[in-house]
C-alpha cells in the first residue's frame, strides 16, 4: 500500500484501494486515501485520490488533493491538481492549485463559498 503522497499513514482514517469499485454514497470524517474507481458521492474532510483513483460523481470535502481523476462536480475549500490530474466537470473551491501538466475542463468558479453543511457534518447531527 502506498501512502508516501501527501498522508502518512498514521493521518489516514481510511484506504480504498486500487481494484475496489464502489457504486454509491461515501461519507467520511478525518482523512481518506483513494486509489480504487467511485461512481456516486464522497463527503468528508481531507481526500487524497491516488494516480489509479477515478471519481465519477459528487465530491465535498474541506480539502482534496488529486493524483488521479474526477469526473463531475467538486465543492471543497481547497483543491489541489497535481500534474497527473485530470479534472472534468464543475468546481466551486475557496482555494485551487494546478499543477502544470494537469488536465482541467469544465465550469470553475474560486472564491469565497456559500457555507452549507456537508454530508458528513450532517451524519454527526
Amino acid at each position: 500500500m502506498p501512502f508516501k503522497k501527501d498522508l502518512a499513514r498514521e493521518d489516514l482514517k481510511a484506504y480504498i484501494g486500487t481494484g475496489l469499485e464502489i457504486e454509491g454514497n461515501i461519507v467520511f470524517q478525518g482523512n481518506v486515501k483513494f486509489e480504487g474507481k467511485l461512481k456516486g458521492q464522497l463527503s468528508g474532510e481531507k481526500v487524497v485520490i491516488g494516480d489509479t483513483g477515478i471519481i465519477n460523481g459528487e465530491i465535498e470535502a474541506e480539502e482534496i488533493i488529486c493524483f488521479g481523476s474526477i469526473d463531475g462536480r467538486v465543492r471543497a475549500k481547497s483543491l489541489h491538481l497535481k500534474k497527473t490530474a485530470r479534472f472534468k466537470g464543475e468546481l466551486l473551491a475557496e482555494r485551487l492549485l494546478v499543477e502544470e501538466g494537469a488536465k482541467i475542463e469544465g465550469q470553475i468558479k474560486v472564491g469565497e463559498l456559500q457555507t452549507r453543511p456537508s454530508e458528513a457534518e450532517k451524519a454527526i447531527s
